[in-house]
């Protein structure tokens, strides 16, 4: 399979193999639910292009998967919940849940939120009367 890899980023190739490998753990193709896995060629060069915003950290997280010294399939329980993953697992999330196909799949029209919204069933109000009585906890700047 040849993949249209996105060149408005500023991955080496190394870096834009280790992030597809990192997408597809975080999220693989499934069959059942006819979504692909998120190193899709379309998310891939999305992801990549939206990578470029936060740069240094998505490198530093590339870093640290790299560094736990054994196979990122190895590494997967060490990256589970490691907050030094959260820039690429925010921008893998972000790419994957806005492409048509994962949309469709969800039951969800493949358009932008706006102009047109979503409609947004009420839910239950009285599940934030513990936070509304717990008060402020803030303090001015």
């Amino acid at each position: 399979m040849t993949r249209t890899i996105a060149t408005d980023h500023p991955f080496s190739p190394d870096e834009q193999a280790q992030i597809a490998r990192l997408a597809r753990l975080m999220v693989p193709a499934s069959a059942v639910h006819g979504v692909p896995a998120a190193d899709d060629a379309l998310i891939l060069a999305d992801i990549l292009h939206t990578a470029r915003s936060d740069e240094v950290r998505v490198r530093a997280a590339l870093e640290f998967a790299g560094g736990l010294g054994v196979p990122l399939e190895a590494a997967v329980p060490r990256l589970q919940g490691a907050v030094e993953m959260l820039p690429l697992v925010v921008v893998v999330m972000q790419c994957y849940y806005r492409d048509d196909r994962v949309m469709q799949a969800l039951g969800m029209e493949a358009r932008p939120p706006f102009p047109q919204g979503f409609e947004v069933p009420q839910g239950d109000w009285s599940l934030l009367e513990a936070v509304q009585r717990r008060g402020r906890i803030w303090r001015d700047a």
